[in-house]
């Protein structure tokens, strides 16, 4: 069935934030978001914050990058606006707030364009709780407010301020489901090595997880300014030469790598509705992580994946025990799971998205009156037996021998590149 007109065909819009090649999260999303509204008929304008020349000047580049992000940005902003309708900014917390915020509202309001903004912070608490006076006066005179979470839309609330929910975005139709036939005790960890992903507690968990699963084996990715602990870390608990360490994962990497995991460990003590949850989520992958944030708006406890408390690595331990002993288990939860996933298709939150534009066919009732059907597809990738390229160990030193690989909300569901070794 046709989905409705919501007035896209007539939008001129401007997406503002990172955009790849920058990793992360929040690049992803906003790729994903021009490629949705170019679909539905709109003009769509990328209007990229980071400077990827100067990122990558040697020794100098990092202390550059504050100045030279303002005043690409300002040039940018000033290069669309004669071309925009809106501008959609997507803002993170500290300076991916405050410096695309305040420049699309001054710039907007130059130009008298309409000004929206997407709150995704994973600090939300932390960063709205110590800067919210600036946070409250640039949030509350915007066009349009959004948060990817009723979670961070919560703590908002807060400050009286009003943003409506449109969560992050998934094309599932790139997140094929992989019907797994076993569960083999291999994990991912995908996050930033910073205090708040609390990457120790991961470490920690496989040490008390591998005195009843020895041959547990863990992808530990990220980079942060914890690196260097966490190595040290993983050697003092004698679990070095179980863990694969990249910094980074290419889009296709990141995915062939939740395909491969059985399992997708997230123990932040802080966090949203992680991009990273949603694609285990629809590939297959059991989630094992934190109650925190707005995690619990995608997984019930036991249902479709198993949440347990902060700081709490014995408790991860034992869930994801309990997940590889018990494969019906493990498989009722992966499949919940992807239903969960399927909440977040572009078809149930564009009427949302017109609504924040303000655009004058938005209609929530017309949208909800006519859904998109969701066809899957009926094929994928095996990637059962690519264990070999996501997990070797070439560079593991000869004193640490490796170990083979064994090869609330919609209602309830089922019951219950180069590689461094740590």
């Amino acid at each position: 069935m046709t989905a409705p007109d919501l007035g896209f065909r007539q939008a001129r819009i401007a997406v503002v934030g990172p955009f790849p090649p920058r990793a992360g999260e929040l690049s992803g999303q906003a790729e994903l978001l021009c490629r949705l509204l170019h679909e539905e008929g709109a003009w769509v304008q990328r209007v990229n914050t980071d400077v990827p020349a100067v990122r990558r000047l040697p020794g100098i580049g990092i202390h550059l990058l504050p100045l030279a992000q303002a005043l690409m940005l300002v040039w940018r902003l000033l290069a669309v606006l004669p071309r925009s309708d809106v501008l959609h900014v997507h803002a993170a917390s500290y300076w991916g707030f405050f410096l695309p915020v305040t420049l699309a509202w001054l710039l907007g309001r130059l130009g008298r364009r309409r000004v929206v903004v997407t709150y995704s912070g994973g600090m939300a608490r932390s960063f709205v709780r110590s800067s919210w006076r600036g946070v409250v006066w640039l949030l509350g005179r915007m066009d349009g407010l959004a948060t990817t979470s009723a979670y961070a839309q919560e703590i908002l609330q807060r400050y009286g301020l009003r943003a409506a929910v449109t969560p992050n975005l998934l094309a599932l139709e790139e997140h094929p489901l992989l019907a797994r036939t076993q569960w083999p005790p291999l994990l991912l960890w995908l996050d930033e090595l910073e205090p708040r992903a609390n990457p120790q507690m991961a470490l920690h968990a496989l040490a008390l997880l591998r005195q009843s699963v020895p041959e547990a084996r863990l992808l530990l990715v990220g980079n942060g300014s914890l690196a260097a602990q966490v190595r040290d870390l993983a050697r003092t608990l004698g679990v070095a030469g179980a863990v694969a360490y990249r910094p980074a994962l290419t889009d296709r990497q990141r995915q062939d790598a939740i395909r491969e995991a059985s399992i997708v460990w997230r123990t932040a003590s802080e966090d949203s509705l992680p991009q990273v949850l949603l694609e285990a989520a629809a590939g297959g992958a059991v989630i094992v992580a934190t109650r925190v944030g707005g995690i619990p708006e995608l997984l019930d406890d036991g249902v479709d994946g198993m949440l347990t408390p902060e700081e709490d690595a014995a408790a991860l331990a034992a869930a994801t025990e309990r997940v590889l002993n018990r494969p019906f288990l493990a498989e009722s939860l992966a499949t919940n799971a992807r239903i969960s996933a399927e909440r977040f298709v572009w078809r149930r939150h564009r009427a949302s998205y017109a609504k924040l534009y303000g655009l004058a066919a938005a209609s929530l009732d017309s949208a909800a009156e006519h859904p998109d059907d969701y066809e899957e597809g009926d094929t994928h990738d095996d990637v059962l037996g690519q264990t070999e390229f996501l997990w070797s160990e070439p560079d593991l030193n000869a004193s640490e021998p490796s170990q083979p690989v064994s090869s609330g909300r919609a209602g309830r569901r089922m019951a219950p590149e180069s590689s461094e070794i740590l």
